[in-house]
């Protein structure tokens, strides 16, 4: 079966964040014709002994791979904010050039972060480190119960939403294990020979939770061209200015797409 003209996206949340944050985001993407696929992390929700890398094995094995060799469609990675680590390194192996000289015709045909953590992996290094080793002020840990808590998720995530929204975000927020945290980051792909010309970046510019300073040095850390846009939201922008967001998802895409 030959890949159906437009890819899906495959959507990866964010830390404390589910499926359900990005519906009107993922709406409006259906809603110009492309496939939309996300999943709850499995660090998300739990404390159990759960690490980064296997939130990289899920989204390979079980959002990634089904929708490239089982439905033979190309897909677009999408990743926000903690999810852009797992996501990466997911994708490793998976870029256009990779999966041609395997003879395959499918594969993941670029990348989109949004207001994403960074981090080349592969190092033993963890997420706190790449934090500088100490995690922002808003996020507490819970040693007893393996648990990354935020108090009030309001300010850092969701302060630029109106109040019945932003409270309804805040009632569905979840909190992650800690293990994620501090277990080591796997490899990311987006330097990788594949994904050359082929990863964005959208930085939030009035962000509280990963401020655009950060998201500036984050991008001058990796070495790389990136493509960037700004949108002028908080965090958690698939919810403040979807309508926006998709636009810039969608043009890029599509240059993607045309690569």
């Amino acid at each position: 079966m030959a890949p159906s003209s437009k890819p899906v996206f495959v959507l990866v949340p964010g830390s404390a964040q589910n499926p359900s944050h990005y519906a009107y985001l993922k709406h409006l993407l259906l809603s110009q014709g492309y496939g939309v696929l996300s999943a709850l992390l499995p660090t998300v929700g739990t404390g159990a002994n759960v690490t980064v890398a296997d939130d990289a094995e899920y989204i390979r094995s079980r959002m990634l791979l089904p929708v490239l060799d089982n439905e033979k469609h190309n897909v677009i990675l999408i990743s926000h904010s903690y999810g852009g680590l797992p996501a990466s390194a997911a994708a490793r192996g998976l870029g256009k050039s990779d999966r041609a000289a395997e003879g395959k015709t499918t594969s993941v045909l670029g990348q989109i972060f949004i207001a994403a953590i960074l981090a080349k992996g592969g190092d033993g290094k963890d997420l706190v480190a790449s934090f500088g080793g100490q995690l922002p002020p808003h996020i507490q840990v819970d040693e007893q119960e393996n648990l990354i808590k935020c108090a009030d998720p309001k300010p850092p995530l969701f302060h630029d939403l109106p109040p019945v929204l932003a409270d309804a975000a805040v009632l569905s927020s979840m909190d992650q294990s800690l293990t994620s945290f501090r277990s080591p980051c796997p490899a990311a792909s987006w330097d990788t020979e594949a994904f050359k010309g082929r990863c964005a970046y959208i930085r939030t510019v009035n962000d509280q939770a990963v401020p655009y300073e950060v998201q500036n040095v984050l991008l001058q850390g990796t070495g790389q061209e990136w493509i960037t846009r700004d949108i002028e939201t908080g965090h958690s922008a698939q919810l403040a200015a979807p309508e926006k967001l998709s636009s810039f998802i969608i043009e890029i895409a599509k240059q993607f797409e045309a690569m």
